[in-house]
């Protein structure tokens, strides 16, 4: 999210006192932090005195006044001299983040590199690609002349292009054919060591039909796991969470939806009156794990 957006969007909220907020009553509104990320859904409820401190303590928490500000698109501050296809190294096997025009929304499919053409006399090539692919979703169907966005993580850093589908083919199997990158951006990298960061999240301990979704912090977090902030620690090593966040990265808005593994149980912390959860992803969508480098790039 930009700056200006993030200006845009303080200026549509309001800051709630805790005095504000019922308890153990259906919300009439959204609370959101003051990013506009969400902490309690229209109708959800807020339990008690302790999950709502906790929400003071963590977040700072606003309802709004009317629709959020749309996300504007800022381009990546571009380089002296931009990156060519050459640069990225990208290769064939290599795993890559689709998103497609054609009504998908915000959703990063999977995909692989297959092959690339010949170089022409400007040196462009056009990039073979698997059909794009999600878990519970079906495979996504691209027109010819689609423009496609593609974030590709390879060992020389964090990449995003722009494509048109030139060409799709069904034998032997599904793919596409894409014409030469444009308008290639690299992020920053980095180390993908934990990140810290102050995200909100949503968990459950799965298979408990009778807990409720717990507000909780995303303290730091890396493509593989994250260290979880909540109000109190009742869960145990071993337990899966349901668990839901969201973050944006190049101006694009991505979900998770997953189950985590907790790994660690930390101490309660009475300063903060807050205790830490170390939690393992069980599994990722490759998209979404190229997703979530994208981001500790860009905040590196």
């Amino acid at each position: 999210m930009t700056e200006e957006t993030v200006l845009e969007a303080k200026r549509s909220l309001i800051r709630l006192e805790a005095s504000d907020i019922p308890l153990n009553a259906s919300l009439e509104w959204a609370i959101v932090a003051g990013d506009g990320s969400l902490l309690f859904e229209t109708g959800a409820v807020v339990p008690d005195a302790i999950a709502r401190d906790f929400m003071f303590r963590h977040f700072e928490p606003h309802r709004e006044l009317r629709e959020p500000a749309p996300e504007l698109s800022g381009d990546e501050a571009a380089g002296d001299q931009p990156p060519t296809l050459e640069d990225i190294g990208l290769t064939i096997g290599a795993r890559v983040g689709l998103r497609g025009t054609g009504g998908t929304g915000s959703a990063m499919y999977a995909s692989r590199v297959i092959g690339f053409s010949t170089p022409r006399r400007n040196g462009e090539r056009s990039l073979f690609v698997t059909q794009p692919l999600m878990a519970g979703f079906d495979p996504l169907d691209l027109a010819v002349g689609e423009q496609v966005d593609l974030v590709a993580l390879t060992g020389r850093g964090v990449f995003r292009f722009a494509c048109t589908v030139d060409a799709t083919c069904r034998e032997p199997f599904n793919y596409a054919v894409l014409s030469a990158p444009g308008a290639i951006r690299r992020l920053r990298t980095r180390k993908f060591a934990r990140m810290p960061t102050r995200l909100a999240a949503h968990f459950r301990i799965d298979g408990d039909s009778v807990n409720t979704r717990q507000l909780g912090r995303v303290s730091d977090i890396s493509p593989y796991g994250m260290s979880l902030t909540v109000a109190q620690a009742t869960a145990h090593i071993g337990d899966r969470f349901k668990l839901s966040f969201q973050f944006n990265t190049d101006g694009v808005d991505v979900k998770i939806d997953t189950i985590a593994i907790v790994r660690h149980v930390g101490a309660p912390d009475p300063a903060n009156q807050s205790a830490a959860y170390g939690l393992e992803f069980e599994s990722l969508e490759p998209s979404q794990r190229i997703a979530l480098k994208s981001f500790m790039a860009e905040h590196s």
